[in-house]
């Protein structure tokens, strides 16, 4: 193994933003581990010279108490990591006096808690590079804005933005950097399954929502990669609202 190779480990890899972010991070020339409890599809494209830079573990992180194995095995099989980004994630859209207990532990459990156990494996020593390291968590413009329905949703999500800045501040002399996006609607299979619920009407109102159109997890993996480079070796503890102008439209 290449002692040189930075690997960074992507959560949600197989699919939407978490796929694009996989594609995105072999083109910088980091080493990729790619986990997701679906089936295997990021590797779709994997060319001749990234094969050995890229790995697919698939894993259920949504059960927080694995975590710990779960980051043992990363380390075992590629080394320290110099990067974690954690797309993974489940979005409900329930009236609040039709939600249960047990959906928004759910919600939480994937969204918030597996997000906090993985910074907290993977900023111990020997699982982070000890030259630096950037993490990145991923929440969304529901934490910023009333919609209906997404109440449970929005929480899980203002809870990991709640977390950002406390945990960033422990991570800093430890030389590893912390940042969340928050990206409005992206064209992803979860997208369209909740799109695909509403009438014309209503999908129309939502695209009129974003004055520069529906974004791609393309745009969004482009922002992840910034972070996670030398580039932003200054930035730590910020959150960075992604939205075609969404929430600026509101305001």
């Amino acid at each position: 193994m290449d002692s040189r190779l930075r690997w960074a480990v992507v959560t949600g890899g197989s699919r939407g933003i978490g796929r694009s972010t996989v594609r995105r991070l072999l083109a910088d020339g980091f080493g990729v581990v790619a986990t997701s409890r679906q089936p295997d599809r990021s590797d779709e494209h994997i060319t001749a010279g990234e094969v050995d830079r890229f790995r697919f573990l698939r894993w259920d992180l949504s059960d927080v108490d694995s975590i710990q194995q779960y980051a043992d095995q990363v380390i075992g099989e590629v080394g320290p990591i110099a990067g974690l980004v954690h797309c993974a994630g489940a979005q409900l859209t329930v009236p609040l006096g039709m939600s249960k207990p047990s959906m928004v532990a759910g919600l939480f459990a994937i969204n918030t808690f597996t997000a906090m156990e993985l910074v907290r494996c993977f900023s111990r020593r020997p699982a982070v590079d000890e030259r630096d390291a950037a993490f990145v968590l991923v929440s969304s413009v529901a934490a910023h804005e009333g919609a209906v329905g997404k109440a449970a949703y929005a929480a899980s999500k203002g809870a990991l933005e709640g977390f950002l800045r406390a945990a960033a501040a422990e991570l800093m002399p430890r030389h590893i950097r912390l940042n969340v996006v928050v990206p409005g609607m992206i064209d992803t299979d979860m997208m369209r399954e909740f799109v695909d619920r509403m009438d014309a009407a209503q999908r129309a109102a939502l695209e009129n929502s974003y004055p520069l159109g529906i974004g791609k997890p393309e745009d969004v993996a482009d922002l992840i990669s910034f972070l996670l480079s030398d580039r932003a070796k200054w930035i730590s503890g910020q959150s960075f609202v992604i939205d075609g102008g969404h929430l600026s439209r509101e305001s």
